[in-house]
């Protein structure tokens, strides 16, 4: 594992829709998309995939994606890729 940097492109390397929570704190996430996707520069990174409300059936493998962050607060945030349009 390392850093490697990168301009937040990439495509989606593999995915699972989660439709039923895995505890009681993510009951008002599903369905959540939890995805790797592969960097332009090669790198593999575990992610969400954000912004395929309502039908996150429509998601492929193969799909353009570019990087979000979803600021949890001050000093963290969350890279998270969603679909290029």
């Amino acid at each position: 594992t390392g850093w490697v940097q990168t301009n937040g492109r990439g495509s989606l390397y593999s995915f699972a829709i989660v439709h039923r929570a895995p505890a009681p704190a993510f009951r008002d996430m599903v369905p959540f998309v939890v995805a790797m996707v592969e960097l332009e520069g090669g790198a593999i990174m575990p992610t969400n995939l954000v912004e395929v409300e309502p039908d996150p059936a429509a998601v492929n493998i193969g799909m353009s994606v570019e990087v979000v962050f979803d600021d949890l607060t001050d000093t963290i945030s969350l890279p998270k890729f969603k679909p290029v349009p």
